[in-house]
């Protein structure tokens, strides 16, 4: 349950023809991470191809947001790669001959449909009382004209109007519901100096059309109509676009250049011969019974065997708990990932940061948020799911404190008060920190068992847990004080016989070693001491929130509540998640984690990530 599992090495032989499937399959289980061995065959090459992907990318920099999203789903063999990109880029090729028209028109009729969306915006505020003939703001050239432009709404725009816009001009000011606009009269000379450095704050003009009618309604009317012609020849040239990326099979060619660039990326880790290929590396199954399903669910045959792995190759590790714990191992993914002779803190993590959130954030209204918060979320945000233990434990201490939504009065304390006794408080949270460390010891001794040096950390690093035990004891009997100095003594002595040679030296050596160890066992306990410190300070915010919603009284009262107990959840939550963080981080990992192992990183899917692809706008 504690020890990472390490990865199995696995050896796969397959043809050169369904390489591109077997690895696809293999790549959706996210199961193996690819690495070769050395052997007869060499690294697979995947000839002519490079300038084919070349090619491709730059045609790819103009029409991808017009292509549909490569279609993966269909059967593929590759057996010459090469040549299937040719046959892609002659289909691409035919393509952009049939879409390029249908794209020019497309973005013309959208450019136009921009435009005459701003004018009908501005004619749903303008006003026959207010302004000349449309035809005269629609005449250019003129020495004395008109100008429409659009201006965001705010105090900004208008400020900027006054400073931007020269004196010698008119302007009339048109406010709408999501944009200001502005008509400026006067000289064209003018007008084009004002346009130029309105221009900067990304204030334009607004292109009225030659045939818009002088009168106001006729003018909205002919605007809609064309708008609804633009939209239907917009939809046509859309459709049009479609058909043709249908025709020419486009999602198909994407997904043949995801392929084979995906299989030029990750060649370097296989080996091939004229006509079979070599996949090896590591995976996470269990067995290849577990190896083969996906592969064969998949209509490829599977022929795998597992081996050892070569000589001087680290395997990767992975962390296997039940989906209750999973969320905790990033605690221990922040140091690294724990190699095969360290123990995985994640149960350990499940149970007692909980236990700290609940500490220092005990209440049951607000516990209760948090647990509806992780339970809405955890599924966009996996790590959110440990609210749903933290909730619940801050529920747990709400009881025993007495706290509902920062409140005291609503039901008694089932244990007491944290104002009320405030060394008690902090007295159990160095309990607390005390139980936390000690399993850390243990966890040590419990690698060192798994690393065959179990009898080394008997002989010395025991001395240490004794010596830590000792104080513990002594708070309750003096007499304890007396295993201080026995765990120096057995630190030291126990260094000096299991030195390999000068054992006085080793021996003066582990002196300072103890001094060290057991003074920083005491200084991380005394840390745990701001668990009960922020428990009062959250105690101590809650009851100023009752305080001041008592004293306004009605209906402010109930609004003071409200946003005390969302300022403690925001605010808080936050320092109390920061805090159980740093606890487990510097407290307890110190003791036994080094995050010295090697991550597994499985092989990804094949796709396009260098385009940008994010699927067809047609």
């Amino acid at each position: 349950m504690f020890r990472p599992a390490p990865c199995q090495w696995f050896e796969m032989i397959t043809t050169r023809k369904e390489l591109v499937p077997t690895l696809r399959l293999l790549a959706s289980t996210g199961a193996i991470e690819l690495q070769t061995r050395e052997g007869e065959a060499g690294p697979l090459v995947v000839p002519g191809t490079a300038d084919k992907l070349a090619r491709f990318h730059e045609l790819a920099r103009t029409y991808h947001a017009y292509w549909p999203q490569p279609d993966h789903t269909r059967p593929m063999r590759l057996s010459d790669p090469a040549a299937v990109l040719a046959r892609g880029l002659e289909k691409i090729d035919d393509w952009i001959h049939e879409a390029d028209p249908l794209i020019y028109a497309r973005e013309g009729l959208a450019r136009e449909e921009r435009s005459l969306r701003e004018v009908a915006a501005f004619l749903d505020v303008a006003d026959d009382r207010r302004l000349p003939p449309l035809s005269d703001l629609s005449r250019i050239g003129a020495r004395m004209e008109g100008r429409v432009f659009l201006f965001p709404k705010g105090e900004k725009a208008r400020t900027d109007i006054a400073l931007l816009v020269p004196a010698s001009l008119m302007r009339i000011a048109l406010n709408g519901t999501e944009q200001d606009f502005v008509l400026l009269f006067g000289r064209k000379a003018d007008l084009d100096r004002a346009a130029h450095d309105l221009a900067a704050l990304k204030v334009h003009p607004i292109h009225l059309p030659v045939w818009l009618p002088n009168d106001l309604a006729a003018a909205r009317k002919r605007v809609a109509d064309r708008l609804a012609v633009l939209t239907r020849n917009e939809d046509e040239a859309s459709r049009g676009l479609e058909d043709c990326t249908v025709r020419h099979d486009l999602a198909g060619v994407l997904a043949d250049f995801a392929a084979v660039e995906w299989l030029v990326e990750h060649g370097s880790e296989l080996t091939a011969s004229d006509r079979l290929a070599w996949i090896t590396g590591w995976t996470t199954a269990t067995s290849p019974e577990t190896f083969c399903q996906s592969v064969e669910g998949g209509g490829v045959s599977c022929l795998v065997q597992f081996s050892d792995p070569p000589e001087g190759v680290e395997a990767p590790a992975v962390l296997r708990n039940p989906p209750w714990i999973r969320a905790f191992e990033t605690f221990a993914y922040m140091l690294g990932t724990p190699s095969g002779g360290e123990a995985d803190p994640s149960p350990v993590v499940a149970v007692i940061a909980p236990i700290l959130f609940g500490f220092m954030f005990g209440d049951v209204g607000q516990g209760f948020v948090l647990l509806v918060i992780g339970l809405l979320l955890r599924r966009q945000l996996p790590f959110l799911a440990m609210l749903v233990p933290g909730g619940v434990m801050a529920m747990v201490f709400g009881v025993l404190f007495g706290a509902v939504f920062s409140r005291e009065d609503v039901f008694h304390a089932l244990w007491l008060s944290p104002l009320h006794e405030p060394i008690t408080v902090l007295a159990a949270a160095l309990a607390l920190g005390a139980v936390i460390l000690f399993a850390g010891l243990v966890l040590n001794a419990l690698q060192a068992f798994w690393r065959h040096a179990f009898g080394v950390w008997l002989a010395r690093d025991a001395g240490v847990m004794a010596a830590y035990l000792a104080t513990l004891g002594a708070v309750f009997e003096p007499a304890f004080l007396w295993g201080i100095p026995l765990g120096l003594a057995w630190f030291s002595i126990g260094a000096a016989l299991t030195a390999s040679s000068g054992r006085i030296a080793a021996g003066a050596t582990a002196l300072a070693e103890f001094v060290e160890q057991f003074l920083q066992l005491l200084v991380n306990t005394v840390s745990f001491a701001r668990v009960g410190a922020f428990a009062l300070a959250h105690a101590g915010l809650s009851l100023a929130v009752t305080g001041i919603a008592d004293a306004a009284g009605g209906i402010g009262g109930w609004i003071v509540m409200l946003a005390g107990n969302l300022l403690i959840l925001g605010l808080e939550g936050l320092v109390v998640g920061i805090q159980t963080t740093r606890l487990v981080l510097f407290e307890f990992f110190v003791r036994f984690l080094k995050g010295g192992g090697r991550p597994f990183r499985p092989l990804p899917p094949p796709k396009l990530p260098t385009l940008g692809i994010n699927g067809g706008s047609s």
